[in-house]
């Protein structure tokens, strides 16, 4: 049986979806359960070699080959994406609570990616979407602040 390109990538989408946030979630937890703030690391490794195996895998499996641009982008991304979880357990284990540190790392992530969308790739955003946008940067801040 052969799966159509729309039910695969509605499948595909639910498992981001699901999966997405369980990294950070996790993070969450190790810091309410006071464990020692070096277990980040081990626990990270495991998230971030799941993912690279996810990837992986059916690339081997697909003869898919990347090029030393793809690589390097990969690379970068992946280094980001490790940087910005380690700030957030760091900001977890110094006690900020989650309720503030996850809606700036989200609405910060958002952010970020319309205004690279508008530089970079021109791409146009209809006023609704930067209302949106900036009535979730006002909500974060008063979540800080309260």
């Amino acid at each position: 049986m052969k799966i159509s390109n729309k039910v695969l990538w509605l499948l595909l989408m639910l498992v981001i979806l699901l999966t997405n946030g369980m990294s950070s979630f996790g993070l969450r937890v190790l810091s309410g359960w006071g464990l020692p703030a070096d277990i980040k690391f081990p626990y990270l490794t495991i998230w971030y070699t799941a993912g690279f195996a996810c990837i992986g895998i059916p690339m081997l499996l697909r003869g898919v080959r990347g090029d030393a641009k793809s690589a390097g982008w990969s690379a970068l991304m992946a280094a980001l994406s490790i940087a910005g979880q380690v700030a957030m357990a760091n900001a977890l284990n110094s006690g900020l609570p989650g309720n503030v540190v996850f809606p700036v790392t989200i609405g910060g992530s958002i952010l970020v990616v319309a205004v690279a969308g508008r530089l970079f790739f021109s791409e146009k955003m209809h006023p609704l979407s930067w209302t949106g946008i900036a009535i979730g940067f006002v909500a974060v801040i008063l979540l800080g602040v309260s």
